[in-house]
């Protein structure tokens, strides 16, 4: 099966391997060289031995399932493989001998995709299709040689992956654009925008390899509170931790000079309030403050944590 794909397995995993602080933040080498080809089309892979032994193309793909899934396990992905297909097999020099990388492709269950890479024995890494797509609309943009695409038929279009990927984690939303937004590191996870034909925009988290979290979905204004903006939809005024300490400033609440920790503990969707714990040297105990927004007309109001408590709002930065 060399070169089923070209050099596309050894232009991704080189830059992995070469620049691992690039690849955190793109996940794809700058000046890759070559294209792939449509590796979906398995007609090309069963060879003269391969018949000889009564071999279909049936069995070549439940083995690229398997190892596929056991790559998923090692990785500690959260990824229950749906389908998967070996999208190249190369040799390529790394760390000064030549080691065969073997790429697959899987389309995960829960609607993310990858691109997931062992290089002989080395340690495998990988990056979503969400990474892999918004480095080859970079390259585009560029005017250089592009990386490669996902293609199996879950992951080739984007905004169906997102939907699929949003549904499962529990939100309906017929994605008609996305935007990577970037990614955390240390946690593993990653950050896309997404926008509804409806109109609507939140943010979708998925796992990078190593990290076993599942989709999760952030409102704009709840993705606000963490410093991550939307901008492909008007969501309205974007909630923000500096928007909440500055309305305990407002209402010359005790607890401003320095806050040392804030937790969000919720909304109150009927009067339209925010229900935020604080602590700070003057409020060694913690403080809930119960904050209005937008066009609430519901008063501004502050309690202690027992008060707060029997209103069933707990804290809990002080155990």
């Amino acid at each position: 099966m060399k070169g089923f794909l070209g050099p596309c397995a050894a232009f991704l995993m080189l830059a992995l391997v070469a620049a691992p602080a690039a690849a955190q933040s793109a996940g794809q080498p700058d000046g890759a060289s070559g294209r792939s080809s449509d590796y979906t089309n398995q007609a090309t892979r069963l060879t003269k031995e391969d018949l000889a032994k009564g071999r279909k193309l049936e069995d070549l793909l439940a083995e690229d399932k398997s190892a596929a899934t056991e790559l998923a396990k090692t990785l500690s992905l959260s990824c229950e493989v749906g389908d998967a297909v070996l999208a190249a097999e190369e040799t390529a020099p790394i760390d000064g001998k030549n080691t065969t990388v073997r790429t697959y492709e899987v389309a995960c269950t829960n609607g993310i995709g990858y691109f997931l890479f062992q290089p002989g024995e080395g340690a495998p890494t990988g990056v979503s299709c969400f990474t892999a797509e918004a480095n080859r609309q970079a390259d585009i943009t560029a005017g250089k040689p592009t990386g490669a695409a996902c293609k199996l038929s879950a992951n080739v279009n984007i905004e169906t992956m997102a939907s699929a990927a949003m549904a499962h984690a529990g939100t309906n939303c017929l994605v008609n654009k996305t935007a990577r937004l970037g990614q955390n590191a240390k946690a593993k996870v990653e950050y896309n925008e997404v926008a509804c034909a409806d109109g609507r925009g939140f943010i979708l988290l998925s796992a990078m390899p190593g990290s076993t979290v599942r989709p999760q979905v952030l409102t704009c204004k709840d993705a606000g509170m963490r410093g991550i903006s939307c901008k492909l939809t008007d969501s309205g005024p974007i909630v923000t931790k500096r928007n909440f300490i500055e309305a305990l400033a407002l209402h010359k609440v005790p607890c401003t000079a320095n806050v040392d920790r804030m937790h969000v503990i919720g909304q109150e969707p009927a009067k339209k309030r925010y229900v935020v714990e604080f602590v700070c040297p003057e409020q060694p105990a913690g403080l809930v403050a119960f904050i209005p927004v937008q066009d609430s007309t519901a008063p501004f109001d502050t309690k202690s944590c027992k008060d707060a408590a029997k209103l069933r709002a707990v804290c809990t930065l002080n155990k």
